[in-house]
C-alpha cells in the first residue's frame, strides 16, 4: 500500500471518495439496465425487420427474374444502367439511452421511370414492377442496417459500462475502503498510545501523595540536639 498521512483530514476524504465512487457505480448499474432494456426491445425489432426484408428481397428477385424472362436480360440491363444515379438517405444523430448513434433517413427512395432516366412508355411493366420492388428493399435495407448499427453501439455501450461498474466495485470501492481502514487502525492505536500516555502520567502525579508514612520517628540532626 502507498504511504498514507493518517490524519482525520484523510478518513474523511477517504469516506467521500468511497461515497462518491459508490454513487457513480449505482448510477452507472441503472444506465446499464436501461440499455438493456432498450436492447431488448430493439432485438424484436430486428428480428422482425430482418424477415421483412428476406420477404422483400424475394419479392424483388421473383419480378427480376419475370421481367428478364419476358422481356430479355439486355433490356432490363438498359433500364438498370439508366437507374444507376445514386439515391439519396440522410445521416442523422441522435441519443438513445444517453449513448450516441447514427440513423439513416431513406424514407421514400421510389422514383418514376422519368427519375431513373428512362421514358416510361418503353419501360415493359415488369421491369418497372422490379425496379419499383428493388427500391421498395433498399428502402427497408437502409433502415434495418440503421438498426443493426444501433444495436451494435448499444451493446459496446453496455459492455463498456460493465467494465466500469466492475472497476469501482472490485478496484476502486475496495482500494480506498482498504486505505480508510488503515489509517482508521493509526489512528486508533495513536489514541490508545495517548490514553496510556496520560494513564502513567497522572500515576506519576499521584506517587508522593499515596507514599506511606514511616514506621519510626526521624533522627534530630546534632544542631538540633544542641538547641534542646
Amino acid at each position: 500500500m502507498t504511504a498514507l498521512t493518517a490524519t482525520r483530514t484523510e478518513l474523511l476524504r477517504r469516506r467521500s471518495a468511497i461515497a462518491f465512487a459508490a454513487q457513480g457505480r449505482d448510477l452507472l448499474v441503472d444506465k446499464r439496465m436501461a440499455l438493456v432494456r432498450e436492447l431488448h426491445r430493439l432485438d424484436a425489432d430486428v428480428s422482425a425487420q430482418r424477415e421483412a426484408a428476406a420477404v422483400l428481397a424475394r419479392e424483388a428477385r421473383a419480378l427480376l427474374d419475370e421481367s428478364t424472362a419476358d422481356e430479355g436480360p439486355a433490356a432490363v440491363a438498359a433500364v438498370a444502367s439508366g437507374a444507376a444515379n445514386g439515391v439519396v438517405a440522410e445521416r442523422e444523430d441522435r441519443m438513445v439511452v444517453g449513448v450516441r448513434v447514427v440513423t439513416v433517413q431513406a424514407n421514400d427512395l421510389r422514383r418514376t421511370a422519368e427519375e431513373r432516366g428512362a421514358a416510361p412508355v418503353l419501360v415493359a411493366p415488369s421491369i418497372e414492377a422490379a425496379a419499383e420492388a428493388y427500391e421498395r428493399y433498399l428502402e427497408h435495407v437502409l433502415r434495418f442496417v440503421a438498426l443493426e448499427a444501433t444495436v451494435r453501439r448499444l451493446t459496446e455501450e453496455v459492455a463498456r459500462t460493465t467494465r466500469q461498474v466492475n472497476a469501482l466495485e472490485n478496484v476502486v470501492i475496495p482500494g480506498l475502503e482498504e486505505e480508510a481502514a488503515h489509517i482508521t487502525a493509526v489512528l486508533e492505536e495513536r489514541e490508545r498510545e495517548e490514553h496510556s500516555r496520560l494513564k502513567r502520567a497522572r500515576e506519576r502525579r499521584r506517587v508522593p501523595q499515596d507514599r506511606p508514612a514511616p514506621d519510626h520517628p526521624p533522627v534530630p540532626r546534632p544542631d538540633e540536639e544542641e538547641r534542646r
